[in-house]
């Protein structure tokens, strides 16, 4: 697991390799950029666990970027931001500080050991809430995505498709009317679980309901993933009729718009 990344934003270069020299010592990873643009490049690209914006990155007045900062890259509300200013710091400029979303306002000389035990508290806080966050998006009682989580997920795999300029298809699957008393839906979303491709995003959308996102697959691709992944949910899941099924698959050419899928694909499953 990879250490918690810290994004360092100042001009001053010797400000700069000593932050960065405690902080790495600490177990952090560091992340510098010397301007505003470079650091709300960084801030976009790699979504720090934590920042430190040395007043210097930014002409006065110095809270602006950070509101840009924690605004345009969105960074979560979680993530920490500290400023650092040069000399002593007053009472109205931490509240500016505040109001531009950072969580505080150090002058400098920093005390070293102080910081990184504020970084320390602040970043253990981001990444619970970060894991908060992501069970949020899961269906507890078989580990798939939910209805929120599957989406999500679909609009990242939209993205990467029309970046690689490739198509996405989605897939709803339903437990037969027939098997649905008899059925543990459980014991389905565990078949969907151990039978579905690692590159898919697979959702519990409805207690008997599964809804598959599939990128790099189109419309004959998807063809043959609905009769493989419905024959074998179907046999490890102990059902007695096939998965009803119904698809949708889309390029960038034609609209990769992940909830016009899904709805597209369970107009397909209603019609059979």
């Amino acid at each position: 697991m990879l250490s918690p990344l810290i994004l360092l934003a100042t001009r001053e270069e010797v400000f700069r390799r000593s932050v960065e020299s405690v902080v790495s010592q600490a177990g952090y990873r560091v992340a510098s950029a010397s301007d505003e643009a470079r650091a709300l490049l960084q801030a976009r690209s790699r979504r720090p666990d934590g920042v430190i914006v040395d007043a210097s990155i930014a002409p006065p007045p110095h809270f602006a970027f950070c509101r840009t900062l924690r605004i345009d890259a969105g960074l979560s509300a979680a993530t920490p931001i500290i400023i650092t200013s040069l000399g002593s710091v007053t009472r109205a400029d931490q509240l500016a500080a505040l109001r531009a979303g950072a969580w505080e306002l150090r002058g400098q000389p920093l005390d070293f050991e102080e910081l990184l035990l504020r970084l320390g508290l602040y970043v253990s806080g981001k990444l619970d809430a970060d894991q908060a966050g992501a069970e949020g998006l899961l269906d507890r009682a078989s580990g798939l995505y939910n209805t929120a989580g599957v989406l999500r997920r679909s609009e990242e795999l939209a993205a990467l498709s029309v970046r690689q300029k490739l198509p996405l298809s989605c897939v709803v699957f339903r437990v037969p009317e027939r098997d649905i008393a008899a059925s543990d839906g459980d014991r389905v979303a565990g078949a969907f679980k151990s039978e579905g491709r690692v590159s898919d995003a697979i959702g519990r959308t409805g207690p008997n309901e599964f809804t598959v996102f599939a990128p790099a697959t189109d419309g004959a691709a998807v063809v043959r993933l609905v009769n493989r992944l419905g024959d074998t949910v179907a046999r490890r899941a102990r059902l007695d009729h096939p998965m009803q099924s119904g698809s949708a698959s889309a390029t960038e050419a034609t609209g990769l718009d992940p909830r016009d899928l899904l709805e597209r694909a369970r107009r397909s499953l209603d019609a059979t």
